[in-house]
């Protein structure tokens, strides 16, 4: 067995060649493009490879920081715990499914503040635009008149680009919520009447905007 010892430059680790292996499919496997790992290892001939040769595998670029998927973890918690925009990862992860992120996945996260350096101004400019127009909405004047006193709160289990989840109810319910609510934090809402299978929610965002989701229970 060959063993070529190779140094490693920082943000980079090693990884020794297993049989049956070509830098596609280490590529592949690592989640590293073909292109930055011959550019790693310079003088390498992708097409003899030595089991027990060691090639170096860069993990991040400058200024990202390597993060490992955790059981629970979402791209929108992922990216509220770096204070960076989901669509800020998702560009510097290429071919990551946001919907199907494995535990022990390896992200490269980028600096910066949510991708945008007047992040915060945007978010105070989008709460003064919605205090403006809820005066204006009769359902949201409803809403408020008659339940925005109620202590009763349900929390939020989980928020994607595709899917809610609260406790008070028993399913997933689809759409991008992102933003207008945050997991773990609890909210005012109150059920609708159940008309057969059918049932209702609403709930007040982080906004005060009030949102209603309809769901059916399944049948046991």
């Amino acid at each position: 067995m060959y063993n070529y010892y190779r140094q490693c430059s920082a943000n980079h680790y090693p990884y020794t060649i297993q049989p049956g292996d070509t830098l596609y499919n280490i590529s592949q496997r690592l989640e590293v493009s073909l292109e930055r790992i011959l550019a790693a290892n310079p003088g390498i001939n992708p097409y003899y490879l030595r089991v027990g040769q060691i090639i170096c595998i860069p993990a991040c670029l400058p200024n990202y920081t390597p993060r490992i998927i955790r059981p629970g973890d979402t791209l929108y918690k992922i990216a509220r715990e770096y204070n960076v925009s989901v669509e800020s990862i998702l560009d510097a992860n290429p071919g990551v499914d946001p919907n199907y992120l494995r535990v022990g996945q390896r992200l490269c996260i980028p600096s910066g503040n949510g991708g945008s350096p007047n992040c915060g101004e945007t978010v105070t400019a989008m709460q003064e635009d919605i205090d403006m127009l809820i005066p204006e909405s009769s359902v949201q004047q409803t809403h408020e008149s008659n339940y925005g006193d109620s202590t009763q709160t349900t929390s939020v289990i989980m928020v994607n680009s595709g899917q809610i989840r609260f406790d008070a109810v028993p399913v997933n319910i689809s759409g991008d919520y992102v933003g207008h609510y945050t997991e773990g934090k609890n909210y005012p809402y109150y059920a609708d009447a159940a008309s057969g299978g059918q049932r209702g929610i609403n709930v007040k965002d982080n906004f005060g905007v009030w949102h209603s989701f309809g769901y059916r229970v399944p049948v046991t």
